[in-house]
């Protein structure tokens, strides 16, 4: 990456979003990349461990916005930083990785998710983890260190070979001066590393033998959709309370939607930008704006961070949301457009 990287202009601030300058990066691993920012106003971040943000910049006269769980403690907030894998087919992860570096500027939301310890009287937990999944956990077994907490904490992270493991020395450190701390690493694919006792995939049997009192634990669970369902399977198989078990949502597999027949033909009304297109083919509302050249700010496109919130003016539509609206907004008549598909003729505040 080149040392003098310009600044990336993000425009005007938009509302809930931050003006942000990057002032450090961390080369994890191969593909993957801290990036730490602090706010152009001065002031601290606000969140809790293991909370997500919404970044937004502009590259090549295209904006981008993208869902990222923060990975710093809020015993730092001067500060956040950013754990990022470059996503094989992502441009947008691809330009944090090869273009961006101190003074890079950068939009950032207020945090949001109930991914936390907060709130959940846990006396001992288990954090499991695969991959970038490792973030919003990383966050809360450092903000229990800074506060000085002693909860009991299993912690296994999985990944692909001993050159993908993230945090792998600072974690052994964490467990050295906290002593209720476990940290386990287990790689489904060997790179020349000499201990075989990390290689093997995880399995329910390794589970039980690397977790005997599960079942006393909360768990705390984050990784790529697919993992997330077999651990989560695991674990309900192990004993362990299906209200026990707490996921974070990016990744994670939305129900089916209730859709239209195929042969109604829905009128889509984007009332401000004098759009009218027809909706088909099962289209998101999101992906009929996109289509037709009407900008919609997005972020997770899965219900979950709120950042496509639209007005809904007429019609019904049906909402396949994962928590990325209040209850008031509903009541106001907010829709996410990223899921949203009409059930007749809508008009959209937009």
């Amino acid at each position: 990456m080149d040392a003098n990287i310009a600044l990336i202009d993000t425009g005007s601030p938009s509302r809930g979003m931050h003006p942000c300058l990057c002032t450090g990066r961390i080369q994890e691993t191969g593909d993957v990349v801290t990036l730490v920012f602090k706010r152009a106003d001065g002031r601290a971040f606000d969140f809790l461990a293991g909370q997500f943000v919404t970044i937004r910049f502009s590259s090549g006269g295209q904006t981008y916005s993208r869902v990222f769980t923060i990975a710093s403690p809020p015993t730092r907030a001067d500060r956040i930083a950013l754990t990022i894998k470059a996503a094989a087919d992502g441009r947008a992860t691809r330009i944090l990785h090869d273009h961006f570096g101190e003074g890079s500027a950068v939009e950032i939301s207020d945090a949001g998710g109930d991914f936390t310890l907060e709130g959940r009287a846990v006396e001992k937990a288990l954090f499991l983890c695969a991959g970038s999944g490792i973030t919003p956990l990383m966050s809360m077994v450092r903000d229990l260190h800074d506060n000085g907490e002693d909860l009991d904490v299993a912690f296994i992270q999985c990944a692909r070979t001993p050159d993908d493991i993230l945090f792998g020395h600072e974690l052994r450190m964490l467990s050295e001066s906290m002593p209720k701390l476990r940290v386990e690493t287990v790689c489904s694919q060997a790179s020349g590393s000499p201990d075989p006792r990390v290689i093997g995939r995880l399995d329910m049997a390794r589970l039980a033998r690397l977790v005997p009192d599960a079942t006393a634990r909360a768990v705390f669970l984050c990784g790529p959709a697919g993992f997330m369902q077999t651990m989560r399977r695991h674990m309900v198989e192990l004993g362990v309370p299906a209200g026990r078990i707490f996921e974070e949502a990016f990744g994670a597999v939305l129900a089916t939607a209730k859709r239209m027949s195929p042969t109604a033909k829905a009128i889509v009304a984007f009332e401000r930008s004098g759009v009218r297109c027809e909706a088909g083919d099962n289209a998101t509302i999101l992906e009929l704006a996109e289509a037709e050249g009407v900008y919609i700010d997005t972020s997770c496109r899965m219900g979950v961070c709120g950042t496509c919130k639209v007005k809904l003016l007429e019609g019904e539509v049906d909402l396949n949301d994962m928590g990325g609206l209040s209850d008031m907004e509903r009541q106001d008549g907010f829709i996410l457009a990223c899921c949203s598909t009409p059930r007749g003729d809508i008009a959209i505040d937009l």
